[in-house]
């Protein structure tokens, strides 16, 4: 058995991949195959690190061929907004983008008539609203089955918990060397794998028994205890851990197993340097995994400086603290919900919170705020490639900075990352987090102020909610006239254009996108919002028996891209000054762009 870091994380919905061995439960995958033949939720308990993860994949690879349409996986760790969790679990089974409002309706229907296994990973932050969607869609989903794990039950009509225990540990004066133990082939095979050759002896057997006695098979602490063979013998940790143990035990209340974890985790901190202590706090303010450039940014000051980061990222890595992960190509790293708990109380503990997550925030506001006027350029592609990596760390920056930042900053922010979420296809999230800034802040100061309910009124018309978008554009409306705000006015207009066509009146929308088409010219708007206007404009003179204007608009359309796409590819310098020495995938942010004289 091994534990959550042993998987790659994926957010695609399918289960993730296991890169390290499974060592033990053959009790618990039978019992829960057993338990689904008399019931449809069943709830992985236990305290962190202790493997309900790992249990849960595999129990779902086994039982994956039992149903018609697969397995799916939702990792909710990183998700702390409650109502994007039918969104979020949607997404996981593969149902189409949903208004927020209308996420739990939607994803009952997507999951009525179909047979299928859906994990819900990580829970215990959010088990209340976790548990009122499991019970509302096995209620109406009859071939819908769960496996969860939490380290809380969701207390639910018809579940079933099992709790998972640590694994099968040596028992001091009764071990037999000949029966196998589960902790200490894990323990094993980890060591092994740091340690090429390690092998188990006559001779180290019995100190390998008693550090996993003295760790109460707990998976986590063994694994970070087999990393230390890198340095020490198993009789030099046992000796270094048991006085942790005692100090842990002799000063905090709570589970024995509790403070045994705690006490692993406390060595293996004690064990790193003052600057990988430093950091260990401060990654903690990642919501999701992330890049080295990225922590650079976020973690770095007079005290850690940024020159280090990567040898210190390297330390902690060694040392099973922090994990690398690929991501589509690209190297990251994260930490396990328990480390990153630890560090977060490391950084509470030094008064440093508020101060790493406004840094986090003002980092990923940047990067977001930086793609919004490439996002309208052969650029695109790139950004949509960040932000889907980005996706966990975004989303809780924009929580936070909707209760802290400035409304100029959070304007622009809320602005650049409405259009990056509505390009992936996230129009419900996208419309969430605008509203949520609404209504946190009513109306926001300056041109982004009315930009903020031009786009929030047109997210409300993509998902046909043509009343409140209505209200919105009214008061932006009013907003862009009052401040003779032409490129407010020009996104107006287009918004307008779009829901008229939504309501069925190709005529208004005609006249209206038309106006907007002459305001976005007279005011140099060229961003990826655009466009919209002639590919809507063409389909209003469409449906309103005009085919050759249509046809006119759409040409102007395509070739203004084709010119955009041949400065990309260009080897001179094209009339915006972009250089064509760089692609625009590796074009860093504040580089030149193709600017509105390129179409």
């Amino acid at each position: 058995m091994s534990l959550t870091s042993s998987m790659v994380d994926v957010r695609s919905g399918r289960l993730p991949a296991e890169l390290t061995s499974f060592i033990g439960r053959h009790a618990e995958l039978a019992e829960i195959v057993r338990l689904f033949d008399r019931c449809r939720l069943v709830t992985l308990m236990g305290p962190g690190g202790v493997g309900k993860s790992r249990l849960a994949v595999r129990a779902a690879a086994r039982l994956g061929e039992s149903f018609d349409d697969g397995v799916r996986f939702a990792d909710l760790a990183a998700l702390h907004e409650p109502s994007l969790l039918a969104a979020a679990v949607g997404e996981a089974a593969g149902m189409p983008d949903q208004p927020p409002g209308a996420a739990l309706d939607a994803l009952v229907r997507h999951l009525a008539d179909r047979r299928m296994l859906l994990v819900l990973d990580t829970c215990e932050h959010l088990v209340d609203a976790c548990a009122m969607l499991a019970e509302v869609l096995l209620r109406n989903a009859p071939g819908l089955r769960i496996i969860a794990t939490s380290r809380r039950p969701f207390d639910v009509p018809g579940e079933h918990t099992l709790v998972v225990a640590p694994l099968a540990r040596p028992e001091p004066g009764r071990y037999d060397p000949a029966e196998p133990c589960e902790s200490v082939t894990l323990f094993a095979d980890r060591a092994a794998a740091v340690v090429p050759g390690w092998t188990l002896t006559d001779d180290n057997r019995p100190a390998v028994a008693l550090l996993c006695h003295r760790l109460d098979g707990i998976p986590l602490a063994i694994e970070l205890a087999a990393v230390q063979v890198r340095a020490l013998s198993v009789e030099q940790i046992v000796t270094r851990l048991d006085s942790r143990l005692l100090h842990v035990r002799g000063r905090r209340s709570g589970l024995p197993r509790h403070q045994t974890l705690r006490a692993a985790v406390d060595w293996s901190h004690e064990l790193c340097t003052p600057g990988e202590r430093l950091l260990w706090a401060r990654l903690s303010v990642f919501a999701g995994d992330f890049d080295l450039e990225a922590a650079e940014r976020v973690c770095a000051d007079e005290e850690l400086p940024s020159t280090e980061i990567c040898e210190l990222v390297a330390g902690l890595v060694a040392q099973s603290i922090v994990m690398r992960v690929d991501r589509g190509g690209a190297v990251r790293y994260r930490m396990l919900d328990t480390i990153r708990e630890y560090g977060a109380e490391r950084l509470a503990g030094a008064g440093e919170t508020e101060r790493f997550r406004a840094r986090a925030f003002d980092w990923f506001a940047a990067m977001v705020q930086a793609a919004g006027p490439e996002l309208a350029t052969p650029a695109q592609p790139h950004w949509l490639a960040w932000f889907r990596r980005e996706q966990a760390n975004v989303r809780d920056m924009f929580d936070y900075g909707i209760r802290s930042a400035g409304d100029e900053d959070l304007a622009r922010t809320a602005l650049a990352t409405g259009r990056v979420f509505a390009l992936q296809g996230l129009i419900g999230e996208a419309r969430h987090w605008s509203a949520r800034v609404l209504e946190s802040r009513g109306e926001l100061p300056g041109p982004d102020g009315t930009e903020v309910l031009a786009l929030t009124g047109l997210l409300a018309v993509l998902q046909n909610d043509l009343d409140d978008a209505r209200g919105l554009l009214r008061r932006a409306e009013e907003r862009a006239v009052r401040h003779e705000d032409l490129r407010g006015l020009g996104y107006v207009r287009e918004v307008q254009g779009v829901a008229a066509l939504y309501a069925d009146g190709p005529d208004e929308a005609t006249r209206l996108l038309a106006e907007a088409h002459d305001l976005h010219a007279r005011s140099g708007t060229a961003d990826v919002l655009v466009p919209i206007t002639d590919v809507f404009l063409a389909v209003a003179c469409a449906l309103g028996g005009d085919p050759a204007t249509a046809v006119r608009h759409a040409g102007r359309r395509c070739a203004r891209r084709r010119r955009r796409a041949s400065c990309g590819a260009a080897r001179t310098p094209c009339a915006c000054g972009a250089s064509p020495s760089r692609s625009a995938a590796t074009r860093r942010p504040g580089s030149p762009t193709c600017g509105p004289a390129c179409g």
